[in-house]
């Protein structure tokens, strides 16, 4: 263990306990930070460039975070409140042990829900084979929907190559009063922006550790306001994406067996 995460443990009391079955984090570590960062840009279709910036707020029991105004033609930045807690779900997150690829794919697997899933089955019915129908394509999406059958379509997705159109860029600064910034940043098209790079390339060319790790998209996010176009980026759902995929899936494949 180390004495980061230590104390992080020792500061559940000064945090008021558990969020969400996770010690919460740091009361030591975020009475030292001086501001967090999260620069998030997009090219593509259009273009955003948005600059987030936390800082302690008075007695350090919250922080105050500064927004870009959220349209071009609002001249003004917004300032709000974040709760201490958010920022120390942010800290454990990062803190914690990375998240392989098969970890994150698994757990996305569990967050799928079948019913939403099989109510898509009606843009599947087929056009071309009439024996096809919604009942036939619900059928053929039920054994898609297994928590192992989910877990490796979202392994390949993760694994499978980008898209043109599209350049989402989001990095988050945490800066110290007495310690080194922990630097992390994305520039995944992927759902919830996954795989992150967390901390600086080592010397000699090596790539910088990598996380696949949820809690680090979900924290990054709650600490956005709504109006950050970086939010659709981190909470797009896992079954919001394989709606399509299976109902296509499920369609071809009936397609192939009445033929």
């Amino acid at each position: 263990m180390t004495l980061r995460r230590a104390l992080l443990l020792v500061a559940m009391a000064a945090l008021g306990g558990c969020s969400g079955g996770h010690a919460p984090p740091p009361g030591t570590a975020i009475q030292d930070i001086r501001a967090i960062e999260i620069r998030y840009s997009y090219s593509g279709w259009d273009r955003v460039d948005e600059v987030h910036r936390l800082q302690p707020g008075p007695g350090r029991r919250g922080f105050v975070r500064r927004s870009p105004p959220p349209t071009a033609t609002d001249g003004q930045a917004s300032t709000d409140s974040v709760p201490a807690q958010r920022v120390a779900e942010l800290l454990w997150a990062v803190d914690a042990p990375a998240w392989n690829q098969q970890r994150a794919a698994t757990e996305m697997a569990r967050r799928v829900r079948p019913a939403q899933v099989l109510k898509h089955a009606p843009i599947a019915a087929s056009d071309t084979v009439p024996t096809c129908t919604i009942a036939r394509i619900q059928g053929y999406l039920q054994p898609m929907l297994g928590v192992t059958a989910l877990r490796r379509r979202l392994d390949a997705y993760y694994a499978g190559g980008v898209w043109t159109d599209d350049d989402p860029v989001i990095s988050v600064r945490i800066e110290y009063e007495t310690a080194p910034a922990q630097v992390l940043a994305s520039r995944s098209q992927k759902l919830m922006m996954l795989p992150w790079t967390v901390g600086e390339a080592p010397a000699g060319g090596a790539d910088a550790p990598r996380s696949y790790s949820l809690p680090i998209s979900q924290a990054v996010r709650r600490l956005l306001p709504d109006t950050s176009r970086a939010v659709a980026r981190l909470t797009a759902r896992e079954d919001d994406y394989l709606l399509d995929v299976l109902a296509r899936d499920a369609r071809m494949a009936c397609e192939a067996a009445q033929r």
